[in-house]
């Protein structure tokens, strides 16, 4: 948590995956901000991700991950940065191509206390049914979501994803409020790994759009500055990734931010 002022509020947060696993967890009040690492596999490997273009992305080169290595990689985000959640976006699933649920299964079992938010590609309420550990909770993305009738409920969580062509979502579900539920991600893809800072337009729209929903916005995070903005500008949580392999989050700031 990144607190403001000295002072760190939370509320309780109770959600049921569709493996019928009840996740509890202290969520921030908007004076403190939740900080959620990002993996993004591709092919085996963790890629790092630039502006969405998938094409694109190459295995991480860095400190915490030399040669796109997975397992060490989220050994050293839970471990030894202590990070309970870890993101996971399973980008051949994404792009309809053959899922990675085995390698998300490996990491639910190497590190059995680890919480796993996951982008699995999920395309109608049955493909929901794939993410059967009681670690891993669903994250919907808008740009897959296919099913234009059925609500989310407290299932999953939903990212509206934007990217340079504008919001992502054939199926109209970020727009309806009967169908989203109360998490959303907002992922700006132009702005992942692209050192711009966050979109806060973004953050703005929704907290207007949705005023009752938690708001974890994604994409553009560059130092402790960008998350102090985030915090006061209401947001629960962030996703990062960038400045993690770059060291501009490194041990002794996360280490601080608690």
């Amino acid at each position: 948590q990144i607190a403001l002022d000295g002072e760190v509020c939370y509320h309780r947060v109770v959600v049921t995956s569709p493996a019928g696993h009840v996740f509890e967890y202290e969520d921030s009040h908007p004076d403190s901000l939740k900080i959620i690492p990002v993996i993004d596999l591709l092919r085996g490997r963790a890629v790092h991700a630039i502006r969405g273009r998938r094409s694109a992305y190459r295995p991480w080169q860095s400190v915490l991950c030399p040669d796109g290595q997975v397992l060490p990689l989220v050994r050293r985000l839970h471990e030894q940065l202590q990070f309970p959640l870890i993101y996971l976006a399973d980008l051949d699933a994404i792009q309809g191509q053959a899922s990675q649920l085995a390698l998300v299964g490996q990491i639910a079992d190497t590190f059995p206390d680890l919480q796993i938010w996951l982008d699995g590609g999920f395309r109608t309420p049955s493909s929901l049914a794939a993410a059967t550990d009681e670690r891993i909770l669903p994250v919907v993305g808008s740009e897959t979501w296919t099913d234009a009738v059925s609500p989310i409920g407290d299932k999953a969580l939903l990212s509206i994803d934007r990217g340079v062509d504008g919001l992502r979502d054939p199926s109209g579900i970020a727009h309806d409020a009967a169908r989203r539920p109360v998490d959303l991600i907002l992922m700006n893809l132009e702005r992942v790994g692209a050192d711009s800072g966050p979109d806060l337009a973004m953050l703005e729209h929704w907290r207007a759009e949705a005023p009752s929903a938690r708001l974890y916005l994604a994409g553009g995070v560059r130092n402790v500055a960008d998350l102090e903005t985030i915090a006061r500008a209401g947001a629960a949580g962030t996703l990062v990734a960038s400045a993690l392999h770059d060291g501009r989050l490194d041990a002794r700031i996360i280490a601080r931010l608690r």
